[in-house]
């Protein structure tokens, strides 16, 4: 049987399962839009928020209207009592709570220290920092308002004034996230991931669909051979599906891609055809095709936060971040981050690319010493 015969015979059990034509042309597509719907907007903004103002003084209702035009909250209702407060928030009618406090304006002009209390929910921690940031921003501005108007009621000049005030200026300029949004911190490497999972179910099931139909004793191509033309097959396929994700979904949601074309080929190249070694040799494991999406669907969370972009590397415990180095999402996600988001050069790349190509060794090696075992079985 000639080669392309066999590519043809690999492309017929694609074809014909239709569990693996959904998770490679479904999953791929569905994921693409459903992921980043809920961040459209990159940033959360206008939450709202219940204010319980116990001072009732001019200052108190300055802070409210300074919190009500910050770009992160939106004053709600006034809550006449904590018990009305809390009811709010517990019907999902307000995110948070601000309390100001009695004696806030005599405090303030007094240059006392004083506290305004927040309550929130943290489970969703995009939105509590964002309503946190709001109020502390609103809150910043106006004490130092009302302590320039201290300052000058005493006498002081101008340019200590300013000094005092406000003595080290920041300047903020986001280098690889010029948004400071969610898509260009998370679509990226959730994307690299997508591929990753979606290639491990859709491999990992048609090895394990060839290895039944040998077992029946149906006439097939050589196993070497069908190997080699798996690997070109689904490796030509998801080439094709990274160019998508990197190119057409990444300028729909204007996330920021600088590498070249050829590096970025190179590497991903590198990536698919680890990631298909791995694929393959876990289908010599499974007795079920079904078997390989269990697995996904059971790693797909924890990856998330063990391949080192949503949580740092550094901070994970020391035997996991070591177990982690063994599957293909922790060197692709990170290598095509550097490449693709922060420019990295190729000298900069190279424990990436290492790490990919001993990874790819082993699954070969062990992938030959399953099939021969199996076949002498």
């Amino acid at each position: 049987m000639s080669f392309r015969e066999a590519l043809r015979h690999e492309w017929q059990l694609v074809r014909n399962n239709k569990a693996v034509m959904l998770v490679l042309f479904g999953g791929i597509l569905f994921y693409a839009f459903l992921y980043p719907m809920p961040y459209m907007h990159n940033v959360a903004g206008k939450q709202a928020v219940v204010v319980l103002d116990e001072d009732k003084t001019a200052l108190s209702r300055a802070l409210v209207r300074r919190v009500d035009a910050t770009p992160q909250v939106s004053i709600y209702a006034m809550a006449q009592s904590m018990a009305q407060a809390r009811t709010m928030i517990t019907r999902g009618e307000a995110q948070g709570l601000l309390i100001v406090p009695q004696h806030f304006q005599k405090n303030i002009l007094l240059g006392k220290p004083t506290v305004l209390s927040y309550a929130g929910d943290a489970s969703y921690f995009l939105i509590y920092g964002t309503v946190a940031e709001g109020l502390l921003t609103a809150g910043t501005t106006l004490a130092l308002e009302a302590q320039a108007l201290r300052s000058v009621a005493v006498q002081e000049t101008k340019a200590p004034l300013n000094a005092q005030i406000q003595p080290i200026k920041v300047a903020v300029k986001p280098v690889f996230n010029a948004q400071a949004g969610y898509l260009n911190y998370v679509i990226p490497a959730v994307f690299v991931l997508i591929l990753h999972q979606t290639l491990l179910i859709s491999l990992g099931s048609v090895t394990v669909l060839d290895r039944q139909a040998r077992a029946s004793g149906i006439r097939l191509p050589p196993i070497g051979q069908a190997i080699v033309a798996r690997l070109v097959l689904f490796v030509g396929l998801y080439l094709s599906f990274a160019a998508l994700y990197f190119g057409f979904f990444f300028k729909l949601y204007a996330v920021q891609a600088v590498a070249a074309w050829l590096p970025l080929l190179v590497f991903t190249l590198l990536f698919l055809s680890v990631c298909a070694a791995l694929a393959m040799l876990l289908g010599y494991f499974y007795t079920a095709p079904e078997q390989s999406i269990l697995l996904v669907l059971v790693s797909s969370l924890p990856l998330v936060f063990l391949v080192g972009f949503a949580w740092p590397a550094s901070s994970l415990p020391a035997w996991l971040d070591a177990v982690m180095n063994i599957v293909p999402a922790r060197p692709g996600i990170q290598g095509l981050l550097a490449l693709n988001q922060m420019g990295a050069q190729w000298h900069l790349m190279a424990k990436h690319l290492l790490w990919l190509v001993g990874q790819g060794l082993v699954f070969v090696v062990l992938l030959n010493w399953r099939i021969r075992r199996e076949n002498l079985s």
